[in-house]
């Protein structure tokens, strides 16, 4: 099967309205990466957040050549065996190449169950792990550009007098959205400072005059935390802010950021879809609460696990179809296109088509004959002075189970005075077994929460 490179992709993300100096290295790269595997290979790309990486992954989609997105940072063991799994011939770092070598198997090829007349594949993106082993998930150009346009159709316009502020790594859905958003619309890329929100950070959106950020909800409270107001005496220039990746209730928007003048949008997806399957802008109209409608060719409705249609407002198990979810997962047998996919997350739909994210199967558990969220007992801790994060841990999946809590306490909370807070005020009563202080919480580089572990 050749390599196809001139396609819409890359007319979309080649138009010219990004700087000409990315764009050229990008093609001029374009032109010799083809070399460097075969047509049952990838190249592996760790995100080196900075121009290099970027070069390198536009260079992946004009030259046609499959990407499989490794992680950020340096090369690590880690890295190179996800390479072996995806079958790179290489990974690409920082302008320097490594050669990977790997078990050939015909399941891991990106040919792998395509005719001649299927979208290629683009890349592979690996699952953020939270409950398990990361799957390879393969994305054609065709799913790439699906989500790409109609993200740009539904949010308002950015220009190249923008400057999007980069935190996130490419090697995420999200982060890898948010890119590709921005060279299409010929907004320049600001990589911000690695790590958790701090003076660095907001000191460098002023000086670059950062107008568009995105970032998981649980980076905006770290940064609330530390001072930091998206829009106010900090971080001026923020004029649009993207979210998405946990829940967040508008009470508690209208809390965090008090001095945003410009749009903001909440978005749900995951990585199948490529990246959004839905989004609203606050303050449209939309239901509070809600992440809004479905992206355009998206369909989204909500099933039992048995697969049936739930009726309008009742629970039940997300599921999703339209032309941006992916191929299938790596090493596995592709997704017959046109078949939906059922997600663990837990959701209801309004009567106007309004998507509900109320939780996720594998953050419910069962307390004396009630379902009980996993994160709502989280947010009542978060809640309580001085506890700065919180992971509740249930015991077993038995029908009486109780929860041991870890937190993470700010500096000088008394654990003492905290216990006894939180076992007064969590509801419900008694599903609280044992409350332990701990220094940090594990979490996905995208902020989600690693629940459990292999």
């Amino acid at each position: 099967m050749p390599r196809r490179g001139e396609d819409a992709l890359t007319g979309v993300l080649g138009g010219g309205g990004y700087p000409d100096s990315i764009l050229t290295a990008a093609r001029e790269r374009a032109a010799v990466l083809p070399t460097f595997c075969g047509p049952d290979e990838r190249l592996g790309l760790v995100d080196s957040r900075d121009d290099t990486a970027l070069i390198d992954l536009l260079a992946g989609i004009f030259a046609g050549v499959p990407l499989a997105l490794l992680g950020t940072g340096a090369v690590t063991n880690a890295a190179r065996e996800l390479a072996r799994r995806a079958q790179c011939a290489a990974i690409l770092h920082c302008g320097e190449t490594e050669e990977i070598e790997y078990i050939p198997d015909a399941a891991a090829s990106p040919r792998f169950g395509l005719s001649e007349s299927d979208s290629l594949e683009a890349v592979v993106l690996f699952t953020s792990g939270t409950t398990g082993r990361p799957k390879g998930v393969r994305l054609s150009r065709a799913n790439v550009l699906s989500n790409l346009t109609a993200m740009l159709r539904i949010t308002d316009p950015w220009t190249p007098a923008d400057r999007l502020g980069q935190v996130l790594t490419i090697s995420h859905s999200f982060g890898l959205s948010m890119a590709l958003m921005a060279i299409a619309r010929g907004t320049p890329i600001v990589w911000l400072p690695d790590g958790a929100p701090g003076r660095a950070m907001s000191e460098a959106i002023d000086v670059h005059g950062v107008t568009v950020f995105a970032c998981v909800p649980y980076f905006l409270r770290l940064m609330a935390r530390r001072g930091i107001s998206l829009g106010g005496e900090s971080a001026r220039s923020i004029r649009r802010l993207f979210l998405a990746g946990g829940g967040i209730a508008d009470g508690e928007i209208a809390q965090l950021l008090p001095d945003l003048g410009g749009p903001l949008y909440l978005m749900y997806g995951f990585t199948e879809t490529t990246a959004r399957a839905a989004v609203r802008r606050h303050g449209d109209g939309a239901p509070t609460g809600s992440v809004g409608l479905p992206l355009p060719g998206t369909h989204i409705d909500i099933v039992s696990p048995e697969g049936v249609v739930m009726p309008i407002g009742a629970e039940g198990l997300v599921r999703a179809t339209g032309p941006s979810l992916m191929i299938g997962y790596l090493g596995e047998p592709p997704r017959t296109p046109g078949n939906p996919i059922t997600t663990s997350d837990l959701g209801r739909l309004d009567d106007g088509g309004n998507l509900f994210i109320t939780g996720r199967e594998v953050e419910m558990m069962n307390f004396r004959g009630n379902r009980v969220s996993i994160v709502r007992i989280e947010a009542q801790a978060m809640r309580v002075d001085g506890v700065l994060d919180a992971r509740a841990i249930p015991e077993s999946r038995a029908e009486d189970a109780q929860c041991l809590l870890r937190v993470v306490l700010a500096e000088g909370a008394q654990m003492s005075s905290v216990r006894r807070v939180l076992i007064a005020t969590i509801e419900p009563r008694g599903i609280i077994a044992g409350i332990a202080r701990v220094e940090s919480l594990p979490k996905t580089r995208s902020g989600k929460a690693i629940r459990f572990e292999d």
